[in-house]
C-alpha cells in the first residue's frame, strides 16, 4: 500500500506544474483505514516555472 501511494505521489508530482503552473511546492497526506499516517507532511518543491518564482523589483 505505501509503494502505491508513493507512486501516486511521484504521477501527481509530474503532473502538478502543468496543471498548476503558479504553484511552488505540494503536500501530500496520507491516510490509512481513516487514520492519520503522518500529521506533517513534508513539501515537495515543484520545478521553478514563469509563474511561481518571484521577480525581482525593478
Amino acid at each position: 500500500m505505501k509503494a502505491a501511494a508513493e507512486a501516486f505521489t511521484s504521477a501527481v508530482q509530474a503532473l502538478a506544474g502543468q496543471v498548476f503552473p503558479w504553484a511552488s511546492e505540494l503536500r501530500v497526506r496520507h491516510e490509512w483505514s481513516y487514520a492519520w499516517y503522518d500529521d506533517q507532511p513534508k513539501p515537495i518543491t515543484l520545478p521553478a516555472t514563469e509563474k511561481n518564482t518571484p521577480k525581482p523589483p525593478q
